[in-house]
């Protein structure tokens, strides 16, 4: 396996975690994913995927080798700290939704919209597992919350439910697939609430007009 200052903290990540790393060229140095890529392979994991983007990126390493400041064995383990800092901060950040933003979209909103959002991040990083996981919760999820509402339930149920949703997108799958990710820029929010606006407002016009309200 590569030497280098990352193995130590990529030895402590999921499967999950190491292959979002390793596909994502546009977030993590090609060291750093060529690590990510051998600890999986260490694991047993051989998919053609892996195994393909291995060989091009030692490939293109061996041709171009990193300028990576050499590690002493006498360097303290503060020294080895520092070494991974700087080379993390050298790496771009990704930007994304933040979780409190997705929280508030999903009771305000819908956690529909919220896990929208929440995909959005995910495929960002090149996370497709996780990208499905939300997208097969939110379709069981609108299944539940539409056939409880036909019992005529008040109009309570709906903030709870929204809730409920919410921090499951924020508090299981965030903390599932993005705890590795403790710094990131934010996005805009205007536009998607904008978005959001321009589609729950007639929507709720139609129902209230539907229903005799207005």
């Amino acid at each position: 396996m590569t030497d280098n200052i990352f193995v130590t903290r990529f030895s402590k990540m999921t499967d999950a975690e190491l292959e979002s790393i390793s596909f994502n060229e546009d977030v993590y140095t090609d060291e750093a994913r060529l690590t990510a890529l051998e600890i999986l392979i260490d694991r047993g994991i051989h998919t053609e995927a892996i195994l393909n983007t291995h060989t091009a990126l030692t490939a293109k390493i061996l041709v171009t080798p990193p300028s990576q400041p050499k590690i002493d064995a006498k360097q303290q383990p503060s020294d080895f700290a520092n070494a991974s800092n700087t080379s993390d901060s050298l790496q771009p950040l990704p930007e994304l939704y933040s979780k409190t933003f997705i929280l508030a979209i999903s009771i305000l909103f819908s956690p529909l919209f919220g896990s929208i959002l929440l995909i959005s991040n995910f495929k960002r990083l090149g996370l497709q597992t996780a990208k499905n996981q939300v997208v097969y919760f939110i379709l069981t999820y609108l299944v539940i919350v539409v056939s409880i509402s036909m019992l005529g339930v008040n109009s309570n149920f709906a903030l709870l439910t929204n809730t409920i949703g919410g921090f499951i997108l924020t508090e299981y799958f965030w903390k599932t697939h993005l705890k590795h990710i403790t710094t990131y820029k934010k996005r805009d929010w205007v536009k998607p609430v904008l978005i959001m606006l321009a589609i729950t407002i007639p929507l709720t016009y139609i129902v209230l007009k539907s229903g005799g309200a207005i």
